[in-house]
């Protein structure tokens, strides 16, 4: 029986993508000349710069921690640093291989997202990983309407106005009226989607939230979103007068209705806290460094 274990766990071996590396790759690397493998030192830092910045974006902190890093592996590691650099390329690779691959099964280019604040609480928290799959019109949960007008780059006040009531937070809203005499009240029954916002009121990356509205317009299919929080008391596009990309109103973080061409995915299901790690490495490490705590708007555990 234990022979019989001793080589079930040899064959798990395989299964580890850095037994590849280990068999295949690195024998390769070892038998150049130390030239050539500084050449291959020197390539492994320039290709990760180049993933890294591809896939998350340019953190310049990041991307200096990276280089001094490699910096101290040319200067006091130069026996080992070739490999590492060979190990941590391939790390970012694999991961990158992984992600697509969930990504294809998933039918979604984003299947991860981590969630950045607080405005779906108490449902999802700061650092919880959503699962995505990918979405349609059809595929999501919300009231729909019908509009017999373009709602491309249209202000919400142009063809829908909120009702509010005065909730314990200050201003509540309780329903959406349409200009067609609809009126979908405000629940927390729809599907929850992944939109990106570009940079308004401070709110910019993967939004998640919830689909209030589904809109059947002549130009298209649209939505209208909101996040659960109870400090959260206004649809993401009552964006009141905008002037210059400028909103009226501060709570507003999209400036039209959303497309279904612009849904990332719709959650799945999601992993808590996993994702604290990403958020005070790459927004917040600066801050946890210089004040030795968390912003005040943390909530939870980040």
């Amino acid at each position: 029986m234990m022979e019989k274990i001793s080589e079930f766990r040899k064959k798990l071996k395989w299964l580890d993508p850095f037994t590849y590396v280990d068999h295949f790759l690195l024998p390769k690397v070892h038998a150049l000349n130390k030239n050539m493998q500084y050449l291959v030192f020197v390539a492994t830092y320039l290709l990760l710069v180049i993933i890294i910045s591809t896939v998350i974006g340019v953190v310049p902190f990041f991307l200096a921690l990276i280089t001094l890093f490699y910096a101290w592996l040319f200067f006091f590691e130069k026996n080992e640093a070739v490999d590492w650099g060979v190990y941590l390329l391939s790390a970012f690779v694999f991961a990158w291989a992984i992600y697509s691959v969930f990504g294809l099964a998933l039918g979604t280019s984003s299947p991860f997202v981590i969630v950045m604040s607080g405005s779906m609480e108490p449902l999802y928290h700061r650092g919880d990983v959503i699962i995505l799959q990918g979405a349609f019109f059809n595929s999501i949960t919300a009231p729909e309407t019908t509009l017999q007008q373009s709602l491309n780059q249209t202000p919400f006040d142009s063809f829908a106005k909120s009702n509010d009531s005065q909730g314990p937070n200050g201003r509540l809203i309780e329903s959406i009226e349409f200009n067609n005499g609809e009126t979908h009240q405000i629940t927390q029954d729809g599907s929850i989607i992944v939109y990106n916002s570009p940079n308004i009121n401070n709110a910019s990356g993967p939004i998640i939230h919830r689909v209030v509205s589904k809109i059947n317009a002549q130009d298209g299919k649209f939505f209208l979103t909101k996040g659960d929080s109870i400090n959260n008391n206004t649809i993401d596009q009552d964006c009141g007068r905008t002037i210059y990309g400028v909103p009226e109103k501060d709570n507003c973080i999209m400036l039209y209705s959303v497309k279904e061409s612009e849904i990332e995915g719709k959650a799945l299901f999601q992993i808590p806290v996993i994702g604290c790690v990403k958020l005070w490495l790459f927004d917040n490490l600066a801050s946890l460094i210089s004040t030795r705590e968390l912003p005040e708007h943390f909530s939870g555990i980040c």
